[in-house]
């Protein structure tokens, strides 16, 4: 994910927090409590999906770290090797080749080691990711659950209401019809 995808993803949680601020309020003082629980709602998905983009954005400091760890310990092999290298032409005969020879074998050990750290580093890194995006998901999945109810029982107290103005008006028909036989 790109930077500029997820300042995207930022603005568009922030106006979906707003959204549903005003919803909420707007159900509030109107009286509403439909309309102020899927304000509720809205608010709460914006904020799980605030929190799955900010544990998406730390895995991804993680592994640019961890892939920042793997270049700079690449570096220190090199200068190891380098020092040891130039230690080995300074030595002479068959100790100086015995102890050049047990040098490669630590580089090659310890560079083996890095690489399986590196490995390491990135799967950890990615399982971290997949983990982010496999609660983004669940959390979005519940919000998706909570407002279709929310919805639901907002279209159930519309029904109602007009059920009972439809009753209020069938009664006040009946009155007006005694009013006008007496």
């Amino acid at each position: 994910m790109t930077d500029h995808d997820k300042a995207g993803q930022a603005r568009e949680g922030l106006i979906d927090s707003v959204k549903g601020k005003a919803k909420e309020m707007f159900g509030a003082i109107t009286g509403n409590d439909s309309l102020t629980a899927e304000g509720q709602l809205q608010q709460a998905e914006a904020e799980r999906r605030k929190e799955a983009n900010t544990i998406d954005a730390v895995a991804d400091a993680e592994a640019r770290e961890a892939r920042s760890d793997v270049v700079e310990a690449k570096r220190e092999g090199a200068k190891e090797r380098t020092a040891a290298n130039a230690e080995a032409a300074a030595e002479k005969g068959a100790v100086e080749n015995q102890k050049a020879a047990q040098k490669r074998a630590a580089e090659a050990a310890a560079h083996q080691q890095l690489e399986r750290e590196r490995t390491q580093a990135e799967i950890d890194a990615e399982r971290k990711a997949r983990e982010a995006r496999a609660e983004q998901r669940a959390g979005v999945h519940d919000a998706d659950t909570q407002l279709a109810g929310a919805l639901e029982d907002h279209r159930e107290a519309v029904e109602e209401s007009a059920s009972a103005k439809a009753e209020a008006a069938r009664i006040r028909r009946q009155a007006e019809n005694l009013n006008d036989d007496a």
